[in-house]
C-alpha cells in the first residue's frame, strides 16, 4: 500500500474531520501494508446545490474497480438546497490501479433513452418526497438505492433508482434495460435495495431488499404526503425481497419471503457461502441491531438478531466472507459515535448471532451531542465493499461530511489478515 494522505485536499480533510493521530495511523498502516485512506470523489466544484457525494457501493470486474454513488443536495433536507437536473442517484467511476486514480464521473442517466431518462421528472420516483415534494407524478422506476455486482463472465450489473443497467466493458459504458422495474411493468411496492448483487450457483445473480409503501411521491398508495421533511408515509412491510436473474441481469424475477412482525429488515447485505445465502439487514422494528437471515434451499427462512447494538441510528452494513480468516466479516457505521468498525463471526457460529469486535477503522473527532449524526455530521454507508483475495485486501468505500453538504466519498483499503490488523489497531489505540 502507498500513503495517500498527502493527496487529501483541505476540503477532503474538512469533511473527514478526523484527528492528526488517526491520519498518522493511516500513514503508518499504509507503510506496513495494513490500512490506508484515500479520496474518491470530493465536491471541489459542486453543481448547484448538489455537493453531497454519498452512499457508495462497489464491485470488481477483472482488474477494474467500479464505484457508484450519488450526487444530491444533501441527506437532511433542512438547509440542503433543492434538487435539479444535476442531481443524480447513480454516478459511476472506475479504477484500474486499486483506487489510486479514477476515471471521469459518468451519470448513468446518460445511457437511458430520452423517453425514460426523466420519466416523471428529474428526481427519481422514490425520492421526490424529499427534494421534489410538489411533484405528484407517479411514473418512474420502483427501486431505491444502488445494488451492484459482477457476473461470472465479468459483466457489471447495477439496480438503482433508474432501473436496471449492465456493462460488458468493466463500467466504461452502460446499457439501460428500460422495461425492468418500470412502474407500468412491475407490480407491487417500491423495493429498497441492499448494496450487493451476489452470484448463486442455482439462482444466478441475486439482489436483496424490502418493500416500502409510500404516500405522495412513491406511486403506491395515492395518499397525500403532508410533510416532506419527515419522510414518506411507510406502510408496514415485514419481508425479504429476492431479485434473481439467470441471464446476467437482462431480466429479473421477484420472490417475496414474508417475515414475522418483529423482523422488519431493511436494505439487506448478503453473501453466498457453500450454496447458502447469509444476510444482515437493518432491524427497523427496534433500530437497535441487525437481523441475521439465512436462506437454505428447502428450509424455512431463519431470522435472528445479532449482538451489535445501536441506539437508533442504524446504517446499511457490509457483509463479506474473508478467505484469509475463514470468517464472515461485517463493516458497520456506528453513527452514535460517528465511527466505522469491523466485526466477525465463524460460519459455523452463525446461529449464535454473537459477533466478535475486531477494531475501529475510522472515527471522526469527538463531538457534542447536538453536533451528532444528521445535524452536523454525516456518514458512512460502508456497504458494497470489495474483497480482492488475490491481493489480500478489502476495499471499503464510505462517505462523510455534513448532512446538508458538502460530503465526499473515500476509500479505506485494509489487509485481509484481520488478526494482524487488529494487533496494529490495538497498538495504535484505535479499537477503543
Amino acid at each position: 500500500m502507498e500513503n495517500q494522505n498527502q493527496e487529501l485536499s483541505p476540503l477532503a480533510l474538512e469533511m473527514l474531520s478526523t484527528t492528526d493521530e488517526q491520519l498518522a495511523t493511516y500513514t503508518e498502516g499504509a507503510d506496513n501494508g495494513l490500512i490506508e485512506l484515500a479520496a474518491v470523489t470530493v465536491p471541489e466544484a459542486p453543481m448547484g446545490d448538489n455537493n453531497h457525494i454519498g452512499w457508495p457501493v462497489a464491485t470488481k470486474s477483472g482488474d477494474t474497480l467500479v464505484v457508484v454513488h450519488r450526487r444530491i443536495p444533501g441527506h437532511n433536507p433542512w438547509g440542503a438546497g433543492d434538487g435539479d437536473d444535476n442531481s443524480s442517484f447513480s454516478l459511476s467511476r472506475c479504477s484500474r490501479d486499486d483506487g489510486r486514480t479514477w476515471s471521469e464521473l459518468q451519470d448513468l442517466r446518460g445511457a437511458m433513452d430520452t423517453d425514460y431518462r426523466n420519466r416523471g421528472g428529474a428526481l427519481p420516483l422514490s425520492h421526490r418526497y424529499k427534494f421534489g415534494p410538489v411533484n405528484e407524478n407517479r411514473t418512474g422506476y420502483k427501486l431505491h438505492l444502488n445494488a451492484i455486482g459482477t457476473s461470472p463472465s465479468g459483466t457489471v450489473v447495477l439496480l438503482c433508482n433508474y432501473g436496471a443497467f449492465r456493462s460488458e466493458d468493466k463500467g466504461a459504458t452502460w446499457q439501460h434495460l428500460p422495461d425492468q422495474f418500470r412502474e407500468d411493468t412491475t407490480e407491487g411496492y417500491t423495493i429498497y435495495l441492499g448494496p450487493s448483487i451476489i452470484n448463486h450457483p442455482d439462482l444466478g445473480l441475486c439482489a436483496f431488499g424490502n418493500t416500502v409503501g409510500y404516500g405522495l411521491g412513491g406511486g403506491d398508495t395515492g395518499k397525500k404526503f403532508p410533510n416532506p421533511v419527515q419522510g414518506p408515509v411507510e406502510l408496514e412491510h415485514h419481508n425479504l425481497v429476492v431479485l434473481n436473474s439467470l441471464d446476467e441481469g437482462r431480466t429479473w424475477t421477484k420472490t417475496i419471503h414474508e417475515l414475522s412482525f418483529w423482523a422488519a429488515q431493511h436494505e439487506a447485505a448478503a453473501v453466498c457461502h457453500d450454496g447458502d445465502i447469509f444476510i444482515l439487514g437493518r432491524d427497523q422494528r427496534t433500530s437497535t441491531s441487525y437481523l441475521q437471515i439465512r436462506l437454505v434451499d428447502g428450509k424455512p427462512v431463519d431470522v435472528r438478531r445479532a449482538n451489535m447494538r445501536h441506539t437508533g441510528a442504524l446504517d446499511t452494513p457490509d457483509l463479506n466472507f474473508n478467505p484469509v480468516t475463514g470468517r464472515f466479516e461485517m463493516v458497520r457505521s456506528f453513527r452514535e459515535g460517528m465511527l466505522v468498525d469491523l466485526w466477525s463471526i465463524a460460519p459455523e457460529d452463525w446461529e449464535s448471532a454473537e459477533w466478535q469486535f475486531e477494531g475501529v477503522l475510522f472515527a471522526k473527532k469527538q463531538y457534542a451531542e447536538e453536533e451528532g449524526f444528521y445535524t452536523k455530521r454525516d456518514g458512512f454507508h460502508p456497504a458494497g465493499a470489495v474483497i480482492d483475495a488475490a491481493k489480500g485486501v478489502q476495499h471499503i468505500f464510505i462517505y462523510t461530511g455534513h448532512p446538508n453538504g458538502p460530503a465526499g466519498t473515500f476509500r479505506l483499503t485494509r489487509t485481509l489478515d484481520t488478526p494482524k490488523l487488529k494487533d496494529f489497531l490495538d497498538s495504535s489505540g484505535k479499537t477503543d
